[in-house]
């Protein structure tokens, strides 16, 4: 692929985890390469997970980070359209900082989505349509930081709660008592959540043509997935959805495949500037350890309706800025693609400067 070349045919471009905190004008000419593969798609959706805010109090959680609001009116050289808020940063200065973000990211004609004054708002879905084909996203978060689940009667981010259970296995406790070996953690999407957001993809099949579902979910580091994961994709697009747009990991994971749609696990980091902001020392080592890598998939309607996904690999730089992976950074992106896909159905082939994925 040329460098800026336009993504022929392309219906939706997604890309991954987006955390600016520097203005994002004047760009070095390989971070403004990649934003102009977005921009050339027909619609785009990405992941924005730093607060742009001046208000609100620190919520008692594990990380808080945010950025100054002024960052806000830069955000779309990005290139992305519309993105979702529904992730376990953007409510980190609760619900004053979040709205704040939301207003001003709206403000400068980027559409938002996951966020609401109560759970309904917060799961209203975005349409767009584009060569006569209306594309329905609708976004949900697995990570939910206490008190930020919206509620029939509580402001916060679109929520599927995640149950866990410690499942001990008491012989080899016996044996070994005191090693962790011998508990095994056990997770599952909350029933009642997952039924609501089944009903509410069905209800979004209405009124488009293709369903995106975007989520926040998994680990924040490494290459496993969590248990709920794979079952709860696989409810989701039965109930309507035709492709799972996943982020959270700060790394790239496997594509899988479910019946023919494509679920993409996570996308990796787009935009990683949370690096400049002051942290303690441990927060610091993790975010040196996260991966700089990610991708933009091209997600492209075929004449037989399939579902094909096309895949630019990405890097981030010094400026934690992205640019088009080449060289070594590019084959070791493909490795760990083909290395992780295939157990999950999806083989990914190796097109000149690009990937592609398709069931196996």
């Amino acid at each position: 692929m040329i460098k800026g070349q336009k993504l022929k045919g392309t219906i939706v471009a997604l890309v991954g985890d987006i955390l600016p905190t520097r203005s994002l004008s004047d760009l070095p000419v390989s971070a403004a390469e990649v934003f102009k593969v977005i921009s050339s798609a027909d619609f785009s959706v990405g992941n924005f997970e730093m607060p742009l805010t001046d208000r609100g109090w620190p919520i008692e959680k594990l990380l808080n980070i945010r950025a100054h609001p002024d960052i806000a009116s830069s955000v779309g050289e990005l290139g992305v359209d519309l993105v979702t808020v529904a992730n376990n940063h953007s409510v980190d200065f609760g619900w004053d900082g979040l709205s704040q973000t939301v207003d001003l990211l709206q403000n400068s004609g980027v559409a938002v989505i996951g966020a609401g004054l109560n759970v309904e708002l917060a799961r209203r879905p975005a349409l767009h349509t584009v060569g006569g084909v209306t594309i329905g996203v609708i976004a949900f978060s697995c990570l939910l930081p206490t008190g930020m689940a919206a509620s029939p009667d509580r402001p916060g981010i679109s929520p599927i709660h995640i149950d866990t259970g410690y499942e001990v296995n008491a012989h080899y406790q016996m044996e070994e008592p005191g090693d962790i070996a011998a508990v095994r953690v056990r997770t599952s999407a909350r029933e009642r959540d997952v039924v609501e957001a089944e009903f509410a993809i069905k209800e979004l099949k209405k009124m488009c043509d293709k369903v995106v579902i975007t989520i926040h979910w998994g680990f924040g580091s490494g290459e496993e997935l969590a248990e709920y994961q794979e079952p709860l994709a696989r409810r989701l697009l039965d109930a309507g959805g035709d492709v799972i747009h996943g982020h959270h990991p700060h790394a790239v994971h496997g594509i899988g495949f479910h019946r023919g749609k494509p679920i993409l696990f996570s996308l990796g980091t787009l935009v990683g500037q949370q690096v400049f902001l002051d942290a303690p020392t441990n927060v610091k080592a993790l975010w040196k350890a996260m991966s700089p890598d990610g991708y933009i998939a091209s997600i492209r309607i075929n004449s037989d309706e399939r579902t094909s996904v096309e895949i630019i690999p990405t890097r981030l730089g010094e400026d934690r800025l992205p640019m088009l992976a080449q060289g070594q950074a590019f084959d070791s992106i493909c490795e760990r693609l083909k290395r992780l896909s295939r157990p999950l159905g999806a083989n990914i082939e190796h097109h000149d400067a690009q990937l592609r994925a398709s069931a196996l």
